[in-house]
């Protein structure tokens, strides 16, 4: 699927046949530079000669980008390659090792314009997909990467697996910057900052190259007999988006978001500069990494995490719940609601899965034996048993530690996880709404009534909740981190989840999105002054910068202008995006 500059000037050629290209307003070299990004078809785009100069300061390492179904479509076609596209199209660990995809497809997409399935009669667009691809594998070619895009007033995406699901690693006419195979790993039982004064305590910790991904980390760290606080799916990039937007864990009520386990970051912003960020230097720069979101103030090629000794007994609560009626459906939803303060108070953490008849329970306790977690989650079970049309099955099963609980409950390898399009949008839901009955059933009325309206314009319509808040979460704070302060309230966050086949018309798509955006607003009237979780969140959100950051917007808005005042670094519904127009190509005009 790689296909490296030299091979053909036709591949280009074939790419800006099928791009679909935003057209800016003709002006002058000067003029255009401040106000919209080079495009293929103008002069100042970058010259064959500019191209090939640029590949050698990357180690040859410049891929000329193709959508990931490229083989699979006429006059591409290839019979060999198609097949292998077919294997794994519709998994992460394919879809991570291709330069041109990311795992939720509908961002490979403009419009009706891009390059999806199999089917070899279909017209196959570049859509979103980059047009050129940087296999990055040191800083140093990193940083030539943003000074060749700052140079030339291209739009720069930063990409490690595309496990987003927002569109932030994807864009058209971009120069895509890979740091999947940056996969260092290193243990310091003593780290201290760089920078910092003499007789500062140091930390155990964990330093991470920006294209590790966490199930390779925690199985590092098992081993290294701690633990680190990171993303349920470990297919997830340790370093990128998820820890700067958050990160939420099911270690998080125990240790903390991930932002709340940064020790330090080295950063290339966007002067091409390699800048070391912690408690003791470029301090603001530090604070605004700790949530104010990735590919947004630089990027990230090493981090530094606290670890913490290991977790020992832990039991892995994993039921069904099956109801016929609406009525059951509401006593199980709004029980399994009341709960949640005293789950959380008992050291609980985890996910339950709900779609229109079902219910899936996947929760965590450590430091416990089985009865003890048994009798911990009985109330609820006892009070929806005599429930005549319910049916539960489940058990707990105890793993010793962290990680042989995390590797037993992998998705099998042939469990398809990715290549679809999705849609989020989600909200933090703060404890005083668990904290009474009537809270609880009013969460559960919205929630089953947004499922009914998200499935009359689409039948994929579910939500998943996360017990990922409350405890150590609920002592950080916005003097140290910039992640929305609305986490540090929240007990559960809520994800609606909504999507469309391939085949949808655009129109269709456009209304199961507005369709989402109206769902997760009945989840905000009910929670004023709460927030979203900005990795999992809305992207259409009308109401983003508030939404996403809170209080902590105006002074990230001002960061970002200090350390990247030409907006290089811009992706959708991310801090300063709101300066340039829909599809971030040129700034809006003031």
């Amino acid at each position: 699927m790689m296909q490296l500059l030299s091979l053909s000037s036709l591949v280009l050629g074939a790419l800006f046949a099928t791009a679909s290209f935003t057209n800016p307003i003709a002006a002058a070299p000067d003029s255009h530079r401040l106000q919209c990004r080079c495009q293929p078809s103008q002069p100042c785009w970058p010259n064959n000669q500019a191209w090939s100069a640029f590949a050698e300061t990357v180690g040859g390492r410049l891929i000329a980008t193709v959508p990931p179904a490229y083989q699979c479509h006429d006059p591409h076609y290839d019979s060999d390659k198609c097949k292998e596209i077919q294997e794994g199209y519709f998994f992460d660990h394919w879809r991570q090792l291709q330069p041109g995809a990311v795992q939720q497809t509908n961002w490979e997409v403009i419009g009706d314009k891009g390059c999806l399935g199999f089917n070899r009669t279909m017209p196959c667009h570049q859509g979103a997909v980059p047009l050129y691809t940087v296999k990055a594998t040191t800083i140093e070619d990193v940083q030539n990467t943003v000074r060749f895009a700052a140079k030339h007033n291209i739009r720069l995406v930063v990409k490690n697996t595309g496990h987003d699901y927002s569109g932030r690693s994807i864009g058209a006419s971009s120069l895509n910057l890979w740091v999947y195979f940056m996969k260092k790993i290193a243990f310091d039982d003593d780290f201290i900052p760089e920078g910092a004064p003499s007789g500062t305590a140091g930390n155990t910790a964990i330093i991470l190259d920006s294209g590790v991904l966490w199930k390779d980390a925690y199985k590092a760290a098992d081993e290294h007999n701690v633990v680190v606080v990171g993303g349920a799916e470990g297919t997830v990039g340790t370093s990128g988006g998820y820890c700067q937007g958050g990160g939420h864990s099911p270690l998080s009520p125990r240790h903390g978001l991930c932002v709340d386990n940064v020790l330090q970051y080295k950063v290339v912003t966007a002067d091409g500069e390699l800048k070391i960020a912690n408690a003791f230097q470029n301090k603001d720069l530090f604070w605004a990494l700790r949530g104010g979101g990735g590919a947004t103030f630089g990027v990230v090629v090493e981090a530094v995490y606290k670890t913490h000794p290991p977790v020992k007994n832990i039991n892995y609560a994993t039921y069904h719940l099956v109801f016929k009626t609406t009525e059951t459906r509401q006593k199980v939803l709004s029980s399994f609601f009341s709960h949640q303060p005293q789950w959380s108070d008992a050291g609980w953490s985890g996910y339950a899965y709900f779609d229109t008849n079902l219910m899936v329970l996947m929760y965590y306790l450590p430091d416990a034996d089985v009865p003890t977690a048994k009798a911990s989650l009985s109330p609820f079970f006892d009070s929806v048993a005599s429930l005549s049309d319910l049916m539960m099955e489940g058990e707990i099963i105890n793993y010793p530690t962290f990680w042989s609980n995390f590797e037993a409950t992998i998705p099998p390898a042939n469990k398809t996880n990715a290549g679809a399009n999705t849609l989020l949008g989600s909200r933090l839901i703060p404890r005083r709404n668990f904290e009474s009955a009537r809270g609880a059933n009013q969460l559960a009325d919205i929630l089953i009534q947004a499922q009914a309206d998200m499935k009359e314009s689409n039948p994929q319509g579910s939500f998943l909740t996360h017990l990922v808040a409350g405890g150590r979460v609920s002592e950080g704070n916005s003097v140290d981190t910039s992640v929305h302060p609305a986490w540090r309230k929240a007990l559960l966050h809520i994800v609606l989840i909504s999507g469309w086949s391939d085949d949808t018309p655009v129109a269709k798509q456009e209304e199961i999105a507005r369709q989402l955006t109206a769902s997760t607003q009945q989840l905000r009237r009910i929670t004023p002054g709460s927030g979203a979780y900005f990795n999992e969140a809305d992207p259409n959100a009308p109401n983003w910068q508030a939404d996403f950051f809170g209080s902590n917007y105006p002074r990230l808005k001002a960061l970002k202008n200090k350390f990247d005042p030409q907006g290089l670094f811009a992706c959708p519904s991310c801090v300063g995006s709101e300066d340039w127009n829909k599809d971030l190509t040129c700034r809006r005009r003031r």
